[in-house]
């Protein structure tokens, strides 16, 4: 797989095990806990042969005509939260720093896929959804993780592009997401403000828990080139000439504030937000995103 090697795998579940955020068996623990009902649905696990005083409402009827004995049906406890990983695919998150080992499309793909199989080796439930504006692919929440792999192919197959944020395509996940479940939402999320506000509250309707992780360049902060250069809008065509030197510090103090813009707009919308850059190892920003569920 490209995103999820047997090696990455073999340590996330190593991070599960070490983990003190969360009790075993998929309870959440800490700020977000009460958000989730859990212990509510149960799953067939074995037979037994009926004895006296056993529940006769789990008798299998089915089986005591082929058998012509009593046999109970026993079921186990679910507690298991399904989790809505989901992944913008707009152009914008092509973008690729000259000093980044790759996109950010990659970062996310590959950090939401340690999330999903963090999630899947604590007990939980995990699926995968990526939109945009040519529509929405995505794998249905399991516990089962070879859906690992289906989940990695369509990561790889996946070519970012068109608008930022399409709000028509989120419209139609928002409104398939079932209640009492949780949803994570990777972007870098730049798009124009008022689709931006209007992202976060179509977010912050659905009635789960909800975060928004934003991916980042850190070329997008810096403008580490020299000289002059025709700087390309990855969503539009446009070019725009410019000389990052002489925009440099400006520019740094704008996206600053931009990126406290982001988080304070989502925190207004209550959707809890987190921020990395690609230059960060994916194991270190998978440990510090966990600890805000």
């Amino acid at each position: 797989m490209k995103y999820l090697t047997p090696e990455a795998a073999a340590r996330i579940r190593a991070l599960k095990a070490r983990s003190s955020h969360f009790k075993s068996g998929g309870t959440l623990e800490g700020r977000h806990a009460s958000a989730f009902k859990k212990g509510s649905s149960q799953e067939f696990s074995q037979y037994r042969q009926y004895t006296a005083g056993s529940d006769t409402r789990f008798l299998d009827w089915k089986v005591y005509a082929r058998r012509d004995r009593f046999f109970i049906k026993e079921f186990s406890l679910q507690n298991a939260v399904s989790f809505n990983i989901i992944l913008d695919s707009s152009a914008s998150m092509a973008f690729r720093g000259p000093a980044a080992d790759g996109s950010k499309w990659d970062y996310a793909a590959r950090l939401a896929l340690y999330l999903a199989c963090f999630l899947m080796a604590r007990g939980d439930y995990a699926g995968l959804t990526i939109f945009s504006g040519a529509g929405v692919s995505s794998v249905r929440p399991s516990g089962d993780p070879r859906v690992l792999t289906e989940m990695d192919a369509m990561l790889e197959g996946m070519k970012p592009s068109g608008e930022s944020l399409p709000l028509e395509s989120f419209k139609r996940i928002v409104s398939g997401l079932k209640r009492n479940s949780a949803a994570v939402v990777f972007s870098d999320f730049m798009a124009p403000s008022e689709r931006l506000v209007a992202f976060a509250r179509l977010l912050a309707s659905f009635r789960g828990k909800v975060w928004a992780f934003q991916a980042l360049d850190r070329a997008e902060l810096e403008l580490p080139w020299e000289g002059y250069a025709a700087f390309q809008d990855m969503e539009t065509g446009e070019e725009v000439p410019l000389s990052p030197s002489a925009l440099r510090v400006a520019h740094g103090r704008e996206f600053v504030l931009w990126l406290k813009h982001v988080e304070k707009m989502f925190s207004v919308s209550g959707v809890g937000a987190f921020a990395a850059f690609t230059d960060a190892p994916p194991f270190i920003t998978l440990e510090k995103l966990i600890r805000i569920f």
